[in-house]
């Protein structure tokens, strides 16, 4: 296959000039879907989310949802969106999808799908991917070719896996398709993925921009080349709404659809991120830590460098599923079902966050013994054989420290990532900070303190549909490329800044649970890390 074009023109229009309103951006997550319109500036008008579409658990590891339940959110969050904005389907100039990266949606010809969508913290095939790593041509051959490590949530782990244990569902596919690449086909009929999130799959060979038969013959899935869709540039035409995806969305036919750009880029772009060297923290689902480079950083310890949307640009990736993610596991497995034990009504979740707040930043809490949380509930490729763990526990230890913990254990996580990011480049100063965790304050607030680098929290709720809408006003003709529309459509922040007085605290709890880490995995602590450690930004 060719790589992928890069050149763009403006969509034309019969009179020659956009003149619809808005821009539609949807972002299918790991678990809802939301819808926004935003202004061609980035003004943000509406945002709805569709119904939740809940997580099925098939087997040990297995994470999946239902493919047509996805489409359904997708459609409600439309025609929510279009509602509460007063707007019709004719005010939309132009679409852009993003989703949670890799997984697998596998469909048929007509984008129905033949096997559950498969979600990226699934990790069914993690024996396949120990497999792949210790082959020593994985070293010599796939990684300088992928420029990323390999996990059981990816396209190829997913592929080959099913081959084995599913194979009807293979053989009845015609795409295999990413969260974006799905949605995008049910709206436009035609089967895509976008160079932004396919550079991110460890199917592709990054720096040629295409896929790669060496690659895919490494896998033993070669016979699946036919599967991998196309693959459109962020900012190009990815089809248009058929009739049938008009009526069900009152969007209009016709209506372009751009190729989109992969969530961890989505959320950087909508937080105005387009200098080098500077970090980016997004805490969803996955903690995910990055920069932009001139070059990509191909190392057998980076989690991944995938193609950054502006131009001559490189997204520099440390993440796992160990961040927000981690605590609503907290509150729906343990919480929740503790409630209803004892035949208490689940409270609403908006009140029992406040709650959780109040217990966890008691000032108290400060100087109480708080366990360790290794927040590895959906695994991480880092640490392979390491699950969640809850450590360090005493008779005096309660459900509030327990809950301190969890929020700690997410911090820390996230610190661990960015040490392994200054490996490769030194990233002094602020941090852009975005993500679920920004809705709670004082949540914010201990990032800052533990990190102990100030934090530039960006006022947007919906960054994921906002970096993709970035795309989709560049295809039709509003700025030049997506660095012009990230500057321009970015929104405000406010700095958060460290309190220097509980730089001690967290640095202790920081290296006690780096020890907790260490003893997990077996290991010792090296003494050239002792010190190490305590040294944030």
């Amino acid at each position: 296959m060719p790589p992928v074009s890069t050149e763009q023109q403006p969509v034309p229009t019969q009179c020659g000039v956009i003149q619809m309103k808005y821009i539609l951006g949807i972002d299918d997550g790991g678990s809802v879907t939301k819808a926004a319109l935003y202004e061609l500036d980035g003004t943000l008008v509406a945002a709805r989310a569709g119904q939740s579409v809940p997580l099925l658990s098939t087997g040990r590891g297995h994470t999946e949802r239902d493919s047509e339940a996805l489409w359904a959110s997708n459609v409600t969050a439309i025609r929510r969106v279009l509602e509460e904005a007063g707007a019709s389907g004719a005010d939309v100039a132009a679409v852009s999808v993003t989703g949670h990266g890799n997984g697998l949606y596998l469909v048929d010809a007509n984008g129905r799908p033949t096997y559950n969508a498969i979600i990226s913290t699934d990790a069914r095939a993690e024996r396949l991917i120990e497999k792949w790593v210790d082959d020593p041509r994985f070293a010599t051959d796939i990684l300088p070719k992928t420029a990323q490590s390999l996990w059981a949530g990816q396209p190829p782990a997913l592929l080959a896996w099913l081959k084995e244990h599913q194979p009807e569902a293979v053989k009845n596919a015609r795409w295999a398709l990413l969260a974006s690449g799905f949605v995008r086909m049910r709206l436009t009929g035609q089967a895509t993925a976008n160079l932004s999130d396919a550079s991110g799959t460890s199917l592709l060979n990054v720096k040629e921009r295409q896929y790669d038969s060496a690659i895919l013959d490494y896998y033993g899935i070669s016979e699946m080349e036919p599967l991998l869709p196309p693959v459109v540039g962020s900012t190009e035409v990815a089809g248009r709404v058929t009739e049938e995806a008009a009526k069900e969305t009152g969007l209009a036919a016709g209506t372009p659809v751009a190729g989109g750009v992969f969530d961890i880029a989505s959320s950087a772009l909508a937080s105005g991120l387009v200098e080098r060297n500077q970090l980016a923290v997004v805490t969803g689902t996955w903690s995910i830590n990055e920069y932009i480079s001139s070059t990509p950083v191909v190392d057998p310890d980076l989690f991944m460098t995938s193609i950054y949307p502006t131009p001559d640009s490189w997204l520099i990736t440390e993440g796992s599923p160990t961040s927000a993610g981690a605590f609503e596991w907290f509150i729906n497995n343990i919480l929740d079902p503790a409630a209803s034990l004892i035949g208490a009504a689940a409270p609403d979740h908006g009140d029992l966050y406040e709650a959780v707040n109040r217990v966890v930043f008691d000032p108290a809490m400060e100087t109480a013994s708080v366990p360790v949380f290794l927040p590895f509930v959906f695994g991480t490729s880092k640490y392979p054989t390491l699950r969640g763990l809850m450590s360090a526990m005493d008779a005096s230890t309660g459900l509030s420290h327990l809950l301190r913990a969890v929020y700690e254990g997410i911090v820390f996580s996230h610190m661990d990532h960015i040490q392994r990011l200054e490996r490769f480049q030194a990233l002094p100063g602020e941090a852009i900070f975005t993500g679920g965790v920004t809705n709670s304050r004082q949540w914010t607030q201990m990032f800052a303190d533990a990190m102990q680098r100030p934090l530039r929290v960006v006022q947007v709720k919906e960054a994921g549909t906002l970096g993709t809408s970035m795309a989709a006003a560049v295809m039709i003709g509003e700025y030049t490329d997506i660095t012009e529309a990230a500057k321009q459509m970015a929104p405000s922040y406010e700095l958060f800044t460290p309190d220097t007085g509980k730089a001690g605290l967290y640095a202790d709890r920081y290296g006690s649970w780096k020890n907790a880490l260490r003893t997990a995995q077996g290991l010792k602590t090296p003494s050239s890390e002792k010190e190490g450690d305590r040294v944030f930004a």
